[in-house]
């Protein structure tokens, strides 16, 4: 009977594998690791792939609401911060022609490393929510910290403030009946993305592999804290990793709306029925033409939003960064707590270091998920070998995302550099166009070197066996974990 169950299985798995040959148009290294796994693992291979494999087809629709017309013709052409955007025209139309967005230039802007002064800053804007907040998070732990936002949240929702959240269903673990019931109580509406079926199993849903990753907190559609920083205990320092070092902004303007406008086309994917898209975009609009009726309030930084993931046809923040590193003339700096792009952002990354560019990248010195370290071990060799400055962050856990290009643009969000975040995670990261405050970046980026320590040709040729051949393993596997 076990003989006869065990064929059966083999069969399916030689089906799948079909599948993934034929319909699944991925990366190749992606589908030839998936064939061998199927063929290879009699018994669990059919089971990862329904779990890890497949691809979502929802697709995004598009209509009127994703057409943005905004500020730009407010400001004229011999504007500087007007110049340095058509600069990187080619890569602004590829993001207004992929995802819809365009620049937004009426925008104040702060930065942060710090989660206690991130977050009291929030919470404070929270407390003065007059209409609504929106929030998006992958992790909204109901802990000793979070606790505090989450209450907040429940006396604005009873004081008539609108209030949507969505966290993943994965991420965020630690929320318990107790507090959903609250929430549903005190009027809040939370909506969690792709949650598990089973209370234990972490994996009990065939979209499993596929994340909410995004960090956003809308406050009446004009105020949005997003970056690194999720909400939990850990992200202000307390946690057995010590000293958190992220990289958070605060946008006062014309991107929180488009950022309001972002977070509504998740809720959407989550409604059982379409929202009523015309009514958004009328309650958007109006806020836009009070912003131009107080537009001295407001600083001129152009910024551009990017998401992406599976639910779109193209890697739009992958393909980003391939432009910006291709297009880039002097110097590259990357921060990630992952740092495991796919060969074709490997081979550019090299292209540019022949080329004479700078390239300088922060990491880790120590991972927070099982692999991480020596993922990242094994994706910085190469470019060592090749010139590349690598550090390692010292003070702490380092889990800052920011992306610099020549000192002309940045990138900062959601996105680590990794498989995950270009394929597979749904993510929010913000083009910056604008010296000023890419100057306060790079000092930040410089800042995090001093506590950080060079990894060099000498560290790598003393490497353990173990450990090579744990950076091997890793490095075969990367395309799918």
């Amino acid at each position: 009977m076990f003989l006869e169950i065990g064929s059966y299985i083999y069969i399916i798995n030689i089906i799948f594998a079909a599948i993934v040959l034929f319909f699944e148009r991925k990366r190749p290294v992606y589908t030839l690791l998936w064939i061998l796994i199927l063929l290879l693992t009699s018994y669990v291979g059919f089971i990862a792939y329904l779990f890890f494999g497949l691809k979502l087809y929802k697709k995004r629709k598009v209509n009127k609401f994703y057409k943005r017309t905004f500020f730009k013709e407010i400001y004229t052409n011999n504007n500087y911060k007007i110049r340095l955007v058509e600069k990187r025209k080619e890569l602004v139309n590829y993001i207004i022609k992929t995802v819809g967005n365009k620049v937004t230039y009426c925008n104040t802007v702060l930065f942060y490393k710090d989660g206690d002064k991130f977050f009291k800053n929030m919470i404070s804007n929270i407390k003065c929510a007059k209409e609504s907040i929106n929030m998006e998070y992958y992790i909204f732990n109901d802990d000793e910290f979070g606790k505090i936002i989450y209450d907040e949240l429940e006396k604005k929702a009873k004081e008539g403030v609108n209030v949507k959240i969505i966290i993943d269903g994965i991420g965020t673990q630690k929320l318990k009946r107790n507090r959903k019931k609250s929430l549903e109580n005190s009027g809040v509406i939370l909506k969690i993305f792709f949650p598990s079926h089973f209370p234990i199993f972490r994996f009990g849903t065939l979209r499993a592999n596929y994340r909410n990753h995004r960090k956003l907190c809308i406050i009446d559609s004009l105020t949005l804290y997003t970056g690194g920083f999720n909400i939990g205990k850990e992200y202000v320092g307390h946690s057995k990793f010590g000293y958190w070092r992220d990289t958070g902004c605060r946008i006062e303007g014309e991107t929180a709306i488009d950022a309001d406008r972002d977070f509504y086309i998740s809720w959407n994917f989550l409604q059982k029925e379409p929202l009523d898209f015309k009514e958004i975009d009328k309650s958007l609009r109006k806020k836009a033409n009070e912003m131009v009726d107080n537009i001295k309030d407001y600083d001129i930084n152009a910024i551009q939003i990017i998401s992406s993931g599976p639910n779109y046809q193209t890697r739009t923040i992958r393909d980003a960064f391939i432009s910006m590193i291709t297009n880039a003339k002097r110097s590259i700096y990357i921060e990630t707590p992952y740092f495991v792009p796919d060969d074709l952002i490997l081979d550019c990354l090299k292209i540019a270091l022949a080329s004479g560019i700078e390239v300088k990248i922060i990491i880790p010195s120590f991972g927070d998920h099982l692999f991480v370290y020596w993922a990242n071990q094994a994706s910085v060799i190469e470019l060592i070998e090749n010139g590349a400055e690598v550090y390692k962050y010292q003070n702490g856990f380092f889990h800052s995302k920011l992306v610099i290009i020549d000192n002309e643009i940045a990138a900062i969000g959601s996105a680590n550099f990794d498989y995950r975040s270009f394929y597979q995670n749904f993510e929010i990261n913000f083009n910056i166009y604008d010296i000023e405050l890419i100057g306060y970046l790079r000092q930040l980026f410089y800042e995090d070197i001093h506590d950080s320590i060079i990894l060099n040709c000498e560290d790598l040729e003393n490497r353990k066996t173990s450990e090579k051949v744990k950076e091997a393993i890793i490095k075969l596997i990367s395309p799918i974990i």
